[in-house]
């Protein structure tokens, strides 16, 4: 992963170099460089990871090919208040954070479900790294800034890229993660890898974030956007933003690889129908779950969980359905699921299900 990242990087440095000189208003995004999460699956669920000791190479190495071109040229540094994202900046701006710099959870990576999106409290942020302490923005950010109600991504990024329109600055640098710069770019980036973007190349993406004809534009990725729902039941599960290679590993490991496997997964369409039903029970009713021609559900369920209510089910563990471990209690919780409500709720599970059942009505050659 490490050498890939640097791959793309080089292949992108010379047009860099160009584009600064040319003087014309340009924004380069930087995806932050290689962190624990990235390569140990356990840190998925570790708050506010900082960088590997490969990620910091990595840094060195793009200052060296591309990042101090671009870093000195810059008017205006935004950087995500997330660790990876300011050791990356700080490395590839040559260990200085200056005047320039501002610190905005405007560009902070999108909320997964994973720990590892989470920030970590101010105060513990300026132990550990006091040299942020005066940048800009900092004074405003809250303690526990990540979690703030936020937008949609669409929305957020709408707001992002409108917030960089209206600043001065002519070249500005932006570092941030892979999650959030999926919608920014249009292609998920490399760890420490950058693209440029213009003027023009901003208002595209601000209008594909409003588009309005038929499309689901905001849950597919790049290679997938303009696909038939037919080629899209068919999909490996990565199709979907959000669900990087990684969970869908983690995912996988339960059973779903593709669009079609998750809209089909028994313990999904158990946890939707529960959390459907639930509404309607009445309290008070006994125990009847083993009763002969009564309701239960016992056969979908952990032989510990038979007779609990719809709520107390709802609560538990996904682990309550019976196949299904505390093993995959801690692969569901790296996905952001920590109980039965969780999966049935899911909105990848909903996306699976509702396009599994438009393409059944899809004309193949867009005849009525």
């Amino acid at each position: 992963m490490a050498s890939r990242g640097r791959s793309r990087s080089r292949s992108k440095g010379k047009e860099t170099e160009a584009e600064v000189v040319s003087g014309k208003r340009q924004i380069c995004v930087v995806r932050h460089s290689q962190a624990l999460h990235n390569v140990c699956e356990d840190n998925l669920w570790t708050p506010d990871n900082p960088l590997t000791p490969e990620g910091e190479t990595m840094c060195e190495h793009a200052r060296k090919e591309w990042a101090k071109t671009i870093f000195e040229e810059a008017e205006l540094i935004v950087v995500s208040p997330m660790m990876r994202a300011l050791q990356t900046a700080f490395i590839m701006n040559g260990k200085v954070a200056d005047a320039r710099w501002l610190i905005t959870p405007m560009c902070s990576e999108h909320l997964s479900g994973a720990t590892c999106d989470e920030g970590r409290p101010k105060s513990e942020l300026l132990t550990a790294i006091p040299w942020v302490h005066d940048l800009a923005g900092i004074k405003e950010l809250d303690e526990e800034w990540w979690t703030a109600p936020r937008d949609e991504e669409p929305l957020r990024v709408s707001a992002f890229l409108k917030f960089l329109e209206g600043r001065k600055e002519q070249k500005i640098v932006v570092v941030s993660h892979g999650g959030f710069l999926t919608y920014v770019a249009g292609f998920y980036m490399q760890n420490a890898q950058h693209h440029l973007m213009s003027a023009e190349d901003c208002q595209l993406t601000k209008q594909k974030m409003n588009r309005t004809t038929l499309n689901i534009q905001d849950a597919l990725s790049k290679e997938y956007e303009k696909s038939p729902f037919r080629e899209i039941v068919k999909a490996p599960l990565t199709c979907f933003r959000g669900l990087g290679k990684k969970r869908c590993a983690i995912l996988a490991k339960t059973g779903p690889k593709t669009v079609s496997d998750l809209a089909s997964w028994k313990y999904a369409k158990v946890a939707a129908s529960l959390c459907e039903l639930a509404p309607l029970q009445q309290d008070g009713i006994l125990d009847v779950s083993h009763e002969k021609l009564c309701m239960n559900i016992n056969k979908i369920l952990d032989q510990e969980w038979e007779g609990y209510s719809f709520p107390e089910l709802l609560d538990a563990p996904i682990s309550a359905l019976s196949g299904l471990t505390e093993t995959h209690d801690k692969h569901m919780k790296a996905l952001g699921l920590k109980c039965i409500r969780d999966l049935g709720t899911w909105k990848y599970y909903a996306w699976a299900r509702s396009i599994c059942i438009l393409g059944e009505y899809e004309s193949a050659d867009g005849s009525s």
